[in-house]
């Protein structure tokens, strides 16, 4: 060990020592500062003995004013020396101009800014179809963008008023049988019509009582093999509601009776009694000379006329006396006869006799006639009605009887009605595409081949599909169960996929999906007027042009590589001549030009030479352009916003964006091009490695994260890419699969297929105490602790996720975190005295992953492990609700400090 104390060798502090070891972040260029160069120079004046009687070192002296100059020169230059040192790295530069011009030297172009792709929901008025037509303009203010973006409609569209806004519906269970308890029914038809406009015609009132009439072809149809009714049951009616195509009936009390899929029911007013129900039940006879006595017969014949006497009036068989008068009975009207009696069931061997049989069965009115009669010691007006048939029609029952005085005729006042069980539906998930709307013939056909978008009201979520239905599958179902071209039915309509949503989000009183059947498919961009870019001159090569208004609208198109396409038609002396990626491969008579944007955004056409690409032909005023501009759109609709349509449409009533607007985005960021540049020009242009597929999918516009491995399911070898987007929706993970997939058949292998996956965030939980120096402000400390972890969520309290360990920058797909890790960041955040972290553990997403961090609640038992794993199609993040900070202000001094 030295012995050096005090006369030790210090080594110079200016001018430093340039050493930088690999793999930093940031070149070491600079020698010195001003203090530092300041402090050097007063140094060497005070070792000099000639100027050893210079002791005033005030900047009042002009010596020393000149050499303070010096020093602040020199921090000048060292310090852009230093800039201009990382500048010309590609892992250090910071400036875009730079990052541009380093990776241009490679052959690689920083990619422009492509516009957002975004489906509009239309609702229009009046009855008839209306055409949208192609170009149609709209407008939309999108979160977290201060301008609102421009949409075109892509393709003419036909827009129908009643597919503006809608619901479909879950197919419901087969009929279920009626059963004792129920308390409602449904209205199945009216009169055996089964449609809409039928079963709401007839108004059920509150209070109305229906009878459930049984089966009565036991006692109706000719030869019918006798067997006993169901019971009859009258019902008080509670309510009558409908919904959609069902008119249900709620009723006061239950029913008592199990019975089929259906009943026959009727609505009835008044009841009448058999006329001689109350008469005397013992018969007084006088004969002129004496009284006697015997039991009045309270039976009559059913299937005969009854034969009269001196006490009893005569009935024919279908005459029904009733015991009051009544003269408002309808003609043609029902009456519903029930009455116990007795019958003899004959059969080719036996004849049976069955007593107290209970019947019911209806029949309709005759004629109605006033009359006086006798029945017993009875006398007195009745009502005689007619009816058209006797009670009992079946041959096969004879001699039937009935009681009077358990014989009642009840007025119907409603057609036949068929009332069922009330519908059931399942719940869960789906397992098919199947779905019923409601509608008339025509509005059902107008669904065909129709895309649709649906919207979860609550959760906000969006599932577009399209209709597969049959085109012959509408006039097949006409005629099952009455359908027919006029009414409103419910039809069944197949998807092209299943329902990503619950069976009971579809349901018929409370449907939590909507569903918009006008969609205009639209693309970011506005067209602007034909423009003149300038005259051409063939004596020149390489003529470049400016595009007047900046951005340009780039649009992906995955058959093309680059991905990206301009939005531009460049016509030389009328002809449309063809965009092309690079100039290169052209022949010298190839009408073609390339698109260029310079390091401000703005745009440039060039044209050939003559040997690569053809020159301009000379001419005034003879290079004319359309194009459109608008790029970056992405996200949702901003709250308390509505979209507008700019081109004018009369039948136009309003405009709505369910969905987010995707695949968006602004040009290519310095940090992308810093890893996606070296892999392009690695790869050759083409995909052999994970490397490349890892580098091209980190090209296409909207993508942040890139992880490429080989995998097996199944036991079939597949390249599998997981994707993290800013947005994050399937529509822009389909477009980059799609232009993965075209680049795979195109310049890769294509050996194996490509499976693209889309990434999540996977959120952690912290929960973290630590020592505030006094000195600092307790405030500041949390907003520079929150800085260096790479929080989430308080972007407007100025913290923003640009650095930090869980910023999106420095995490990988499957690369978890130990917590000696978050302990060292905090510790290294100026003010921080001590670090505990008392919990420190992954959240659980749920299936499928939730990715609105604001839905995961905080895990309610603490972890003890001493890492946080990360799954690989996950990268960790962290947001403001799962950070749980407590500062503890540090009072401690040092001893004589």
């Amino acid at each position: 060990m030295s012995g050096c104390k005090h006369e030790c060798h210090k080594p110079a502090v200016f001018p430093k020592n340039i050493f930088n070891r690999p793999a930093l972040d940031r070149i070491d260029c600079r020698i010195g500062t001003y203090s530092l160069m300041r402090e050097y120079l007063l140094d060497n004046l005070n070792k000099s003995s000639i100027l050893s009687d210079w002791t005033h070192r005030g900047p009042d002296d002009p010596g020393i004013a000149l050499l303070e100059a010096a020093a602040v020169v020199g921090d000048i230059l060292t310090y852009y020396q230093d800039v201009y040192g990382n500048e010309a790295f590609l892992r250090t530069a910071s400036w875009r101009e730079s990052v541009a011009d380093l990776v241009q030297l490679l052959g690689y172009r920083l990619a422009p800014g492509v516009g957002g792709e975004a489906t509009f929901a239309l609702k229009v008025k009046g009855t008839n179809k209306v055409t949208v037509p192609r170009f149609f303009g709209f407008k939309a203010q999108l979160d977290n963008q201060e301008q609102a973006a421009e949409f075109e409609s892509t393709k003419e569209t036909t827009a129908y008023p009643h597919l503006s806004e809608f619901n479909l519906y879950s197919p419901p269970k087969a009929p279920q049988n009626i059963t004792a308890g129920s308390v409602q029914l449904e209205l199945a038809a009216v009169a055996e019509r089964t449609d809409l406009a039928n079963l709401t015609a007839f108004e059920i009132k509150e209070g109305a009582r229906i009878m459930l009439v049984p089966d009565t072809s036991v006692f109706d149809n000719d030869g019918e093999s006798y067997g006993p009714q169901d019971k009859t049951e009258i019902v008080i009616v509670s309510k009558v509601e409908t919904i959609l195509n069902r008119v249900v009936i709620t009723l006061k009390g239950s029913l008592t009776e199990n019975r089929g899929t259906n009943v026959r029911a009727y609505v009835v007013d008044r009841t009448f009694k058999h006329f001689g129900h109350n008469a005397p039940r013992m018969l007084n006879k006088f004969d002129g000379a004496s009284i006697s006595q015997e039991e009045t017969n309270f039976e009559r014949e059913i299937d005969s006329a009854s034969s009269g006497s001196g006490y009893y009036s005569q009935y024919p068989e279908l005459e029904m006396p009733l015991d009051q008068t009544v003269n408002d009975l309808a003609l043609g009207g029902k009456l519903i006869c029930q009455g116990v009696g007795g019958i003899e069931h004959s059969t080719a061997s036996l004849s049976a006799i069955q007593t107290d049989v209970p019947f019911t069965v209806v029949k309709e009115i005759e004629s109605v006639r006033a009359d006086s009669l006798q029945w017993g010691n009875l006398e007195g007006s009745t009502t005689i009605v007619l009816l058209k048939e006797k009670l009992i029609t079946n041959a096969s029952i004879q001699n039937a009887k009935m009681d009077i005085r358990q014989t009642c005729f009840h007025e119907v006042v409603s057609p036949e009605l068929t009332l069922c069980a009330l519908t059931e539906w399942d719940d869960g998930a789906f397992s098919d595409g199947k779905l019923r709307f409601l509608g008339t013939y025509d509005e059902a056909r107008a669904l065909l081949e129709r895309n649709l978008l649906l919207v979860h009201e609550e959760k906000g979520t969006t599932q577009t599909v399209r209709i597969t239905t049959a085109p012959n599958a509408f006039d097949v179902a006409l005629g099952t169960n009455g359908k027919d071209r006029t009414n409103r039915w419910m039809w069944d309509v197949t998807l092209d996929r299943v329902p990503e949503f619950n069976r009971e989000d579809f349901d018929q009183v409370e449907p939590k999906i909507k569903v918009y059947g006008n969609l205009v498919y639209a693309n970011q961009g506005k067209t602007q007027q034909e423009v003149v870019l300038g005259s051409g001159d063939s004596r020149r090569t390489f003529q470049t042009f400016a595009i007047p208004k900046a951005p340009l609208t780039y649009l992906l198109d995955e058959t093309r590589t680059p991905a990206q396409v301009p939005e531009l038609k460049v016509y030389v002396e009328g002809l449309l001549w063809k965009e092309v990626s690079v100039l290169l491969n052209s022949r010298p008579d190839d009408r073609v030009y390339v698109v260029r944007e310079d390091r401000d955004g703005k745009s440039w056409v060039q044209f050939g030479n003559g040997k690569t690409g053809a020159r301009l032909p000379s001419g005034i005023n003879n290079v004319v352009a359309i194009y459109r501009t608008g790029v970056g759109a992405a996200g949702s609709l901003k709250a308390d916003t509505k979209p507008q349509a700019t081109g004018k449409l009369k039948e136009l009533e309003s405009v709505f964006l369910p969905g987010p607007v995707v695949g968006g985005d602004d040009a290519e960021s310095e940090e992308t091009a810093r890893v996606a540049a070296p892999g392009r020009i690695q790869s050759l242009g083409r995909l052999v490695g994970l490397a490349d597929f890892e580098a091209e999918a980190l090209a296409i516009p909207g993508v942040i994260k890139v992880r490429a491995d080989w995998a097996a399911p199944n036991g079939v070898p597949q390249v599998r890419i997981v994707i993290l987007t800013k947005n994050g929706t399937p529509a822009a993970l389909n477009k980059v699969r799609d232009i993965l997939n075209t680049y795979n058949r195109c310049r890769g292998p294509a050996r194996f297929p490509i499976g693209v996956e889309q990434g999540v965030y996977q959120y952690v939980y912290l929960r973290v105490r630590a020592g505030c120096d006094a000195s600092y402000r307790q405030a500041d400390v949390e907003t520079a602790t929150k800085k260096a972890l790479g929080l989430t969520g308080e972007e407007g309290n100025g913290i923003v996720n640009d650095g930090g360990l869980f910023a999106m920058q420095a995490r990988r797909f499957g690369q978890g975190a130990h917590v000696s890790q978050i302990m060292a960041v905090i510790q290294q955040v100026k003010g921080v005295t001590w670090v505990e972290v008392d919990d420190a553990q992954a959240l659980n997403l749920g299936s499928p992953p939730q990715t609105d961090p604001a839905q995961l609640a905080k895990p309610t038992v603490a972890s003890t492990d001493s890492a946080i794993g990360c799954p690989p199609t996950r990268v960790l993040a962290l947001h403001s609700a799962h950070f749980d900070l407590n500062l503890a202000m540090d009072k401690t001094k040092r001893e004589c400090s």
